[in-house]
């Protein structure tokens, strides 16, 4: 099972609607796939109409995280649920599944991580190892990089990418997040993620860039970010997925938004596969508007 964190330093570029587009497009191709919601605010699990409440508590990914945090882990087969309902009408789907995060129980296992130190950083990876037999892509969404629950979540991934907005402060993040995972420390059984790059989120077309957006093009080229080239567009149709239960990828895959996050997995797929060496790097914006001018001429 392949694992890829969507990470940020902050909350708010659009990690929980990345994450559950790329996992359900990943779906959709026919792959069988675990959304692991980290997030104590359960936002994945909204993103795919699922919410925990008192009856189905026992459920929380929180739960399990507590108990291996106190050296009692336990496999996660019992808590996964099944969401691929939601790729019904599309032929030939592989499986989409969610361990799910409510607030109360994940925040617990947050203070217990925080407590335990370096010596349980691990245990998601370890939990996670009950069910690799059983999928081929887990996609985790995160919490901001400033808690516990972050670095565990990037110890337990084979990839991390991460997202700004057209957003100075958003870059910034990014850049931050980028050397964190550049040193974290590896292990032989399980080495540091692999940086795929950053995406642009709630982004504009070209007729419509102001100021801050072209800096914003320009600062994730000249940072290293290494932009993708697909960008994800500002769109009603993205807030109205999330808030039906259905990712855009699917409910709207004919329209611009399921296009894009459609091809913005192929190229996270073709960045997992190759050398940084061989990847294609947004151009900056000055770029843009450059060789627009020249076409006009």
């Amino acid at each position: 099972m392949q694992r890829i964190a969507i990470v940020s330093q902050k909350g708010g570029p659009g990690k929980t609607t990345t994450a559950v587009n790329l996992a359900a497009g990943l779906a959709l191709s026919g792959a069988d796939v675990l959304v692991v919601d980290v997030e104590p605010q359960a936002q994945a699990g909204t993103a795919l109409g699922t919410r925990l409440d008192q009856s189905t508590l026992h459920l929380s990914l929180g739960l399990k995280l507590q108990l291996a945090a106190q050296g009692m882990p336990s496999g996660l087969e019992d808590v996964v649920i099944d969401r691929t309902e939601i790729l019904a009408k599309w032929p030939n789907h592989g499986r989409l599944a969610l361990l799910a995060s409510e607030q109360r129980t994940m925040v617990n296992a947050q203070h217990i991580l925080h407590a335990a130190g370096k010596e349980r950083t691990h245990v998601l990876g370890e939990l996670l190892d009950s069910l690799d037999e059983d999928f081929d892509y887990a996609i985790l969404d995160t919490p901001p990089a400033v808690e516990a629950l972050n670095a565990v979540s990037l110890a337990a991934s084979d990839y991390a990418l991460t997202l700004c907005l057209p957003k100075h402060a958003t870059v910034e993040g990014a850049v931050a997040m980028r050397a964190t995972i550049k040193h974290l420390p590896g292990q032989a059984t399980q080495p540091k993620p692999k940086y795929l790059g950053a995406v642009l989120n709630m982004s504009k077309p070209v007729s419509e860039w102001k100021e801050e957006e072209i800096e914003v093009r320009d600062l994730m080229v000249d940072a290293g970010l290494l932009p993708f080239v697909t960008d994800i567009r500002e769109d009603t149709r993205i807030s109205r997925s999330y808030d039906a239960g259905v990712p855009s990828v699917v409910g709207f895959a004919r329209h611009a938004c399921g296009k894009r996050y459609a091809e913005l997995l192929r190229e996270v797929l073709f960045r997992m596969d190759t050398p940084e060496s061989e990847w294609q790097i947004a151009p900056s914006a000055s770029e843009v508007l450059e060789a627009k001018e020249d076409s006009v001429v």
